[in-house]
């Protein structure tokens, strides 16, 4: 078994990293909730294992699993060899839970990592609270203090640590990010890695939200301007307002992502300015998710993520209005609309 070391910037320590799966479930509860706004509940969870919680950063994903009611005659856990030993070593908790009747399969739902904090022995969760809410967001808007859950999240002591991070710029020095809310926990996790790292290239980031009160604080380096959109209506497609502001910024060949005067966290509202043409946004189509490991070049890195039918949409838009590689395009279906997840 090979090993290396590490720094945990978090732990400020070294961190001895060995051939290991690079993710593991933690046992973890409720520790405090805190509404951000109309559509946005931030949950901090804690947990005593928490202290090898990896902190790689930037969009990394993890998995959360949600406990049976009360009346479940398995208690709250469907699988009882979770943590075993023997299952954590060899990282075959997705093999036990499809291995399970469906009846004994915990709810299972993928988040971004907001916050990782090892040495308080917290991880910070924004959950988007949709209109018609599923059993995590049941959950985000029901729980209280003390409830628990299981994170299946990365292991500081793995090689592996870093995997569910889609990010992947590589040398690029400019950025566009785009994403409806359930990308805004990701997207600001990005910026505020990107300006802890003091990043010096220049970006634009477009976000949509239902609701103009669901315009958050977005930490971002001094050279990316951020647009916070709102969709308004009801009858406004998802993506509509996103495309309509991209399309502002680009000329026939060429994206503008240098920050102009006065333009920096400048919000737009979704109900206004001319509408492109998104006749295919609710087309049926599979869950889009395509990661470059790299981009060529120091030129443009585009990360799209979201409803799929938008990811969909705003992927076209950038490789046939701009002509942009899609090398250098990240583009994540994190849901679809009318589906739910495993």
């Amino acid at each position: 078994m090979s090993a290396m070391y590490g720094f945990d910037s978090t732990l400020n320590t070294m961190t001895k990293k060995s051939d290991i799966p690079g993710f593991r479930p933690y046992r973890a509860s409720v520790a405090r909730k805190q509404i951000l706004s109309p559509h946005f509940m931030r949950i901090v969870f804690s947990s005593s294992e928490f202290h090898r919680l990896g902190t790689d950063g930037f969009d990394q994903r993890i998995k959360i699993l949600f406990p049976f009611d009360d009346v479940h005659p398995s208690g709250p856990w469907g699988d009882p060899h979770l943590f075993d030993e023997d299952s954590i070593a060899r990282g075959m908790w997705y093999q036990q839970w499809k291995s399970l009747d469906t009846t004994e399969r915990n709810t299972i739902r993928t988040y971004t990592i907001r916050h990782a904090n090892p040495a308080a022995g917290e991880m910070t969760v924004d959950f988007v609270l949709h209109d018609s809410s599923g059993p995590a967001g049941t959950f985000a808007a029901t729980c209280s203090v003390g409830d628990d859950v299981i994170i299946i999240g990365p292991d500081a002591h793995s090689l592996h640590s870093d995997i569910g991070i889609d990010f992947h710029p590589g040398a690029a020095r400019h950025l566009l990010l785009m994403g409806d809310e359930t990308a805004i926990p990701a997207i600001s996790a990005i910026l505020e890695r990107l300006s802890a790292d003091r990043w010096e290239g220049d970006g634009t980031v477009i976000t949509e939200v239902p609701d103009r009160r669901d315009f958050l604080t977005l930490t971002a380096p001094r050279n990316v301007r951020v647009f916070q959109l709102a969709r308004g209506s009801a009858s406004v497609p998802r993506g509509q307002a996103v495309a309509n502001r991209l399309c502002s910024l680009c000329t026939p060949d060429r994206l503008d992502t240098s920050v102009a005067d006065g333009s920096d966290g400048s919000t737009f509202d979704g109900e206004s300015g001319e509408h492109s043409d998104v006749a295919d946004l609710s087309a049926d189509a599979d869950v889009l998710w395509e990661v470059p490991s790299h981009v060529p070049d120091s030129g443009l890195y585009a990360w799209v993520a979201g409803e799929a039918g938008m990811v969909r949409f705003l992927r076209r838009l950038l490789i046939t209005r701009l002509g942009l590689d899609r090398r250098r395009i990240a583009f994540m279906g994190y849901w679809r609309e009318g589906r739910k997840e495993i």
